[in-house]
């Protein structure tokens, strides 16, 4: 068989039987090495042989040539027929040359080695073996990596296998799974590492399972993350692939440790870029993510690129759902001009386009934070309370904050980290791509709040209510302030009462009690029935009263709650759910049960904010 690509050379061998002989070249021109190839194919089909083509001197690669054959791609023909027949055997003889690709494991399934038990082999390379074992003293399932015996008394063979560790060892990322431990037990040398959850892409595609547009986003997203980290932290590594890409069920995406020391021939991150696109095509459906990952292998990137790429892929998706989230809402959206512009459930605002004037600022007092509101909460009793339609719950009491956290009180936590920077109020599945808890524009947004100037047409105050926050930032917010976010079910009896009111005052509509969308214009002045355009200041809607005495529950801005769910339109994918209305969101009886999803927790919009929740009086 001759392949095309090193791509269909993999492809081929993933369904072939065995392999008796594979013949490449060394350095495989815009593609990858013959190294990885080589060992690509070798994890299915341990018993296969290479023979290496080329046309370099490659002095400095004893260790990736050991044990194989090498010959230059200039020989005449009859050198190259001899030396496939010195490799393999003549073509005449009778004696198959494969070998059986079942051998048995190094280590039979109930095997144990030290406080380890051998579950089953995951594969082979030339080098070790990898098992999923069990280690018994806390009942975790591990890979387990073993220095194959033969290689026991080759002392380099074991320095390098050490190295091996001590470089996975130095790993650190959410989306890697991490060294356990390294040691020596019976003569044997290994390590230990985490599964990660979920399937590989490996037995997902033995499962003749599909993959859409944006789970293929979000798995090419959280693999581009890692190697990117890696890549820029120094770290060298293998061939990836897809035994080494796992997929959960929320379709989070992890890899195995592939890292390992440097080689004297650097990775060609493009073609390991392009290689893994093009494996992924067999499990795209057609349409949109056959699309995606046809556009995205037409530009050659290294794994910054395509991390930075999908980066913008998922802001275009995540606005695309907005405008179609905006339209089942009925809400008039007028589509943007430019990227400058961010659309969300229903409202265009520009981001940084603060429009304060000078001379305005003699004509308009500067308000200053009210430290009334930071300090204001209010008691929910315990008992039972009607939940969403006609479900009945029992919570604890507790206490909720009475308004919105401010621009005020946010600028005062961003202060704190400045002063101090620390990342103890991080929440811990807070991705390592998220560095910072400054909000997109806040220096404008900041700046119009103090001096209370006008910013996208409407009066912006530090008592206005802080938004354009991710779920992380609204998180860390409240860990700082000895707080958390409320549950959904807190949220709700905090803002319908026991009796389960329609609305926080009752159960009839009341025009103009809260900062609502009724009167909302996209980018111009509305206002008209409650005085509000955009964002009100947090005391300034007395009748947004619910039973408990929590102000602005129905409307100004929709609030991050601690609770996740599963995504309407992705039920496999879990998001933070938000809850209330906001300045563009209408009237509607089902106002305060309606459950709002968020396309990912980084995502941040102009009407989102939070509020608070305590279980101790504060």
């Amino acid at each position: 068989m001759e392949a095309a690509s090193a791509v269909e050379a993999v492809h081929w061998a993933q369904q072939a039987d065995t392999v008796d002989l594979l013949i490449t070249e060394v350095i495989l021109d815009n593609e990858t090495f013959g190294f990885d190839l080589s060992e690509a194919i070798l994890a299915r089909l341990p018993t296969m042989r290479t023979l290496y083509t080329t046309r370099y001197d490659l002095a400095g690669y004893e260790a990736e040539l050991a044990g194989q054959k090498t010959i230059l791609a200039t020989v005449p023909d009859e050198d190259f027929l001899a030396a496939i027949e010195e490799t393999v055997g003549s073509p005449d003889e009778a004696v198959p040359v494969a070998i059986a690709v079942d051998e048995p494991p190094l280590m039979p399934p109930g095997a144990m080695l030290g406080h380890y038990q051998i579950l089953n082999r995951l594969y082979s390379e030339p080098e070790a073996e990898t098992y999923r074992a069990m280690q018994y003293t806390v009942q975790r399932p591990v890979g387990l990596v073993l220095l194959k015996p033969h290689l026991l008394a080759d002392a380099n063979a074991v320095r390098e296998f050490k190295e091996r560790e001590r470089v996975k060892a130095q790993i650190e990322h959410p989306r890697i799974a991490p060294l356990y431990e390294a040691g020596e037990a019976n003569g044997w040398h290994y390590y230990t590492r985490e599964i990660p959850p979920g399937r590989s892409l490996e037995d997902i595609a033995a499962a003749g399972e599909l993959l859409g547009e944006r789970v293929l986003v979000d798995v090419l997203y959280r693999v581009a993350e890692a190697m990117s980290y890696a890549v820029e932290e120094g770290f060298n590594y293998r061939v990836l692939t897809l035994r080494d890409i796992y997929v959960d069920a929320e379709h989070q995406a992890s890899i195995v440790n592939i890292f390992r020391p440097p080689t004297a021939l650097p990775r060609d991150q493009k073609a390991d870029v392009r290689s893994l696109l093009e494996s992924l095509f067999p499990f795209a459906t057609q349409g949109k993510a056959r699309g995606l990952l046809h556009d995205l292998d037409q530009e050659p990137r290294d794994w910054a690129g395509l991390f930075a790429a999908l980066e913008d892929i998922r802001s275009d998706m995540s606005e695309r759902s907005l405008l179609r989230r905006a339209e089942v809402e009925d809400i008039a959206v007028a589509p943007p001009p430019s990227r400058r512009w961010m659309i969300a459930a229903g409202m265009v605002v520009a981001l940084g386009a603060v429009a304060w004037l000078g001379g305005l600022s003699g004509k308009r007092p500067v308000p200053s934070p009210d430290s009334r509101l930071a300090g204001e909460w209010v008691a929910v009793p315990a008992g039972p309370f009607v939940y969403q339609k006609n479900e009945t719950l029992n919570l604890p009491a507790f206490w909720i904050s009475k308004y919105e956290v401010t621009i005020g009180q946010y600028a005062a936590f961003l202060e704190a980290l400045v002063k101090a920077p620390s990342k103890a109020f991080d929440d811990d599945n807070q991705p390592s791509t998220k560095t910072s808890h400054v909000p997109a524009g806040w220096n404008d947004y900041h700046a119009a709040a103090k001096a209370g100037g006008l910013f996208n047409n409407e009066v912006l105050t530090l008592n206005s209510p802080v938004s354009g926050v991710d779920y992380w930032d609204a998180v860390a917010f409240a860990k700082w302030s000895g707080k958390r976010l409320p549950t959904e079910q807190e949220w709700e009896k905090a803002a319908r009462g026991s009796k389960g009111n329609l609305f926080p005052w009752g159960n009839d509509p009341k025009p103009g009690a809260a900062n609502l969308g009724d009167d909302y214009v996209a980018k111009a002045k509305g206002g008209k029935i409650d005085g509000h355009n955009l964002w009100a200041p947090v005391d300034s809607m007395p009748e947004d009263v619910s039973e408990c005495g929590a102000v602005g529950m129905a409307g100004n801005v929709q609030e991050w709650t601690s609770t996740w769910s599963p995504h309407p339109e992705l039920p496999d994918t879990r998001v933070p759910v938000l809850r209330g209305g906001h300045f563009g969101l209408r009237t509607s009886k089902d106002l305060l049960t309606s459950r709002h999803f968020a396309d990912s927790a980084d995502e941040a919009t102009p009407a989102r904010g939070f509020r608070m929740v305590s279980e101790k009086q504060p």
